[in-house]
């Protein structure tokens, strides 16, 4: 009974035992056969992705598939200043100065002015942020010109000034502003002398102006003479970029005709000359001045005394 009962149990653990590994080959080829198809998956996900990014990167290279054409967004573009723009200004004293400051690109971004010296914000945008009304920012046309206006512009206000984006980090275009003094003298002045019956031509000379003058008087004495025909005639030429010349042409000089002649542009304080009327004489001798002359009579016969005093004053040293 006992070897019967035995038996039994070896055959049972013979048959749990080969149960086992026919499981486990079961089990062994199941995971065999899912990572070769999870292999197989992957690997053909990547061919995709790599056909893809290909295809991606050879639209990329073509001008007509942009990116907004690919993404459906259109590309960013950062500010540019247009570096043709004048960075040195000059402009007359009193008169209005316009500093330009051209951005393409700008965007939502804003554009400010400032003055480097004090480092004041004079604007933003259309905003002017100081109390001095003659500093405002003007749009031209095009609409990407900022323009610093300065009205009555005065000698403190030359300097640099700083257009400025407000990019991060921001950029900046400066501009210099110098404000000249007009100035005007008469060649061959002070004193002029012409002969008689002869023609003369009067030249004002107008410098450090940039613009010519809005009117150029001329005076005989106290009286204005720019619409008198007897008088000759008047013309105002540019000579050079900052130099304007006036000239009055006289003809048939006479008595009436000598005294003082002064130029005045509107731009520039006056200046004067003297015409003298000469009968003939030699000019030299009619230019003559306490300052510039030879000596006259008196000077020639104090000169002479002192020669002699110290004349004696050698004898009576030699004969001791």
């Amino acid at each position: 009974m006992l070897e019967v009962q035995e038996c039994s149990l070896l055959q049972a653990e013979k048959l749990s035992s080969s149960g086992a590994r026919r499981f486990l080959r079961i089990v062994l080829r199941v995971t065999i056969l899912s990572s070769l198809l999870f292999l197989r998956a992957t690997r053909a996900q990547d061919d995709t992705t790599s056909t893809d990014t290909a295809m991606l990167d050879k639209r990329s290279l073509t001008q007509e598939d942009s990116v907004e054409e690919y993404w459906g967004v259109e590309p960013y573009n950062l500010p540019v200043f247009d570096n043709s723009t004048a960075k040195n200004v000059s402009t007359q004293l009193g008169q209005t100065a316009f500093l330009h400051c051209i951005v393409d690109n700008l965007g939502d971004k804003t554009v400010s002015w400032i003055r480097r010296k004090d480092f004041h914000v004079l604007t933003v945008g259309t905003d002017t942020y100081i109390s001095d009304d003659r500093f405002q920012t003007v749009r031209t046309s095009n609409g990407n010109d900022w323009v610093l206006q300065i009205k009555f512009t005065q000698l403190k206000d030359q300097g640099i000034y700083e257009c400025q984006v407000s990019t991060d980090p921001k950029i900046s275009f400066f501009v210099n502003l110098s404000v000249l003094v007009a100035e005007a003298f008469i060649k061959g002045g002070p004193k002029i002398i012409v002969k008689r019956g002869s023609s003369i031509e009067l030249t004002c000379v107008i410098s450090n102006s940039p613009e010519p003058p809005i009117f150029v008087f001329w005076y005989h004495d106290n009286r204005m003479i720019n619409y008198d025909s007897k008088r000759g005639d008047i013309s105002v030429q540019k000579a050079a970029a900052k130099t304007i010349i006036s000239k009055l042409y006289i003809k048939d000089i006479g008595e009436a005709e000598s005294g003082n002649y002064t130029c005045g542009p509107s731009n520039a304080g006056p200046t004067s000359v003297s015409v003298v009327i000469s009968n003939g004489e030699k000019p030299a001798a009619m230019q003559h001045d306490g300052n510039s002359s030879p000596l006259n009579g008196v000077q020639t016969r104090t000169s002479l005394l002192w020669h002699f005093v110290l004349f004696l004053f050698l004898i009576n040293y030699v004969t001791r």
